[in-house]
């Protein structure tokens, strides 16, 4: 682009932007007060709408009535949730699981199924715990009958004998 044209293309940018603002500022298109002709809504159009939409209207101290409501039936509703399934987890916690262990499994594959069948919490707990204690290469081949929510010394104490 030649300097001539940069010149040319700016003044049309200018001239643009002046004819722009004019008409937004001479002319009462752009304003949004309200029109002196706007009629007063009345109680009965409002009856009207709500009725034809089939909503309600509510006083401020009713709807924070309902919200209290509201959460005070949501806690009790997630109370009630939390005590079945500790009641479910504390049946289960006593419970038998049965496992064969094949030749050849690694730590991670006892550890996956271990957690699928719910006898432990974290696969990966149970991982870490075994690495640790050093009885990676302890554990035997074979079938077994663990107790559900045993702890993890218990469990590598069954699986290495």
């Amino acid at each position: 682009m030649t300097r001539q044209s940069v010149q040319a293309f700016a003044g049309g940018m200018i001239l643009a932007t002046a004819v722009l603002a004019g008409a937004f500022y001479l002319t009462d298109n752009g304003k949004a007060e309200a029109s002196k002709d706007a009629q007063n809504v009345s109680e009965a159009d409002v009856k009207t709408y709500l009725k034809d939409n089939q909503q309600v209207s509510l006083k401020r101290d009713e709807y924070q009535q309902l919200l209290h409501y509201k959460e005070t039936a949501l806690k009790q509703d997630a109370t009630s949730q939390n005590k079945k399934e500790k009641e479910q987890d504390d049946a289960k916690k006593g419970s038998k699981y049965k496992l064969e262990i094949k030749s050849g499994m690694s730590t991670a594959e006892i550890a996956d199924l271990l957690a699928k069948g719910k006898v432990i919490s974290s696969a990966d707990d149970f991982k870490d715990y075994v690495k640790k204690t050093g009885n990676e290469s302890k554990i035997r081949a074979g079938k077994y009958e663990l107790k559900r929510g045993d702890s993890l010394k218990n469990i590598v104490k069954t699986l290495s004998k």
